[in-house]
């Protein structure tokens, strides 16, 4: 019963796919969601992959692919990339620790965090529209697994930069190797039925290197992670894996 409140509860955290049931889970257990976030890749990766396959009669192959985009959006109410935008004004801002922590709270998008938000947006269609047909189904089911894999990790092996503040900060101060173990299995099992296990691992592979240089290149410039760095992680590897398959 515990394992579902927490799987509900990160389906309400990281969607916005309507869940009407209120759970009640103490503080201090909250960060057991963290586990759960590789099936939350997998339900936006399936929602993602049926509205393909209803519109690709319909458009042309790079309009369905600006679909998908703006759809996979809707689905995370714009979360992630929104905290793309906010790392990219504060870390690119060439101020002290303090103030980059300033920009990323504030609500207002600088120069920085509008080219980032672009050109994000612009890549996954390009990408997407690359992917081999034959690699489709996978690249639509697979990357938002392994977007969400690497910020359990991420999670995992950084601290707060904001001493624990909000959701995001009770994960980075809570969750653990535990939370990314759990997260790694969840995520290998759901792989392995979508695709080749051994290009799968490889792939994991690349996605939890490049997090950890990222991660640790973030946590030199601001003493950590925060949600919006977090969501920075869940975009650049969700953009990875798509040029992960429009190579392979």
């Amino acid at each position: 019963m515990e394992e579902l409140k927490a799987l509900i509860l990160s389906i309400q955290f990281m969607t916005g796919i309507p869940i009407p049931i209120n759970i009640d889970v103490k503080e201090d257990k909250i960060y057991k969601i963290a586990s759960y976030f590789p099936i939350v890749g997998l339900l936006i990766g399936s929602i993602l992959y049926i509205a393909y396959l209803l519109l690709k009669d319909l458009f042309s192959r790079e309009i369905v692919m600006t679909f998908l985009v703006a759809f996979s959006y809707i689905l995370t109410r714009g979360m992630h990339i929104d905290g793309l935008a906010d790392t990219f004004d504060g870390l690119f801002s060439n101020k002290e620790r303090e103030k980059i922590l300033e920009i990323m709270k504030d609500s207002r998008l600088g120069t920085n965090g509008v080219l980032a938000l672009v050109f994000m947006v612009i890549l996954k269609i390009l990408f997407l529209s690359d992917i081999r047909q034959s690699l489709l189904f996978s690249a639509l089911l697979v990357s938002p697994v392994i977007a969400r894999l690497s910020v359990v990790f991420s999670i995992a092996i950084s601290k707060s930069a904001r001493g624990g503040k909000g959701l995001g900060g009770l994960l980075l101060e809570r969750a653990g190797l535990r939370e990314f173990v759990i997260a790694l299995l969840i995520s290998i099992m759901e792989g392995y039925f979508v695709m080749p296990l051994r290009s799968f691992l490889i792939l994991i592979a690349i996605s939890l290197a490049f997090t950890s240089i990222a991660s640790a290149y973030i946590s030199r410039k601001i003493g950590g992670m925060t949600g919006d760095t977090l969501g920075l992680v869940i975009e650049l590897n969700e953009l990875l894996a798509f040029i992960y398959f429009s190579i392979i």
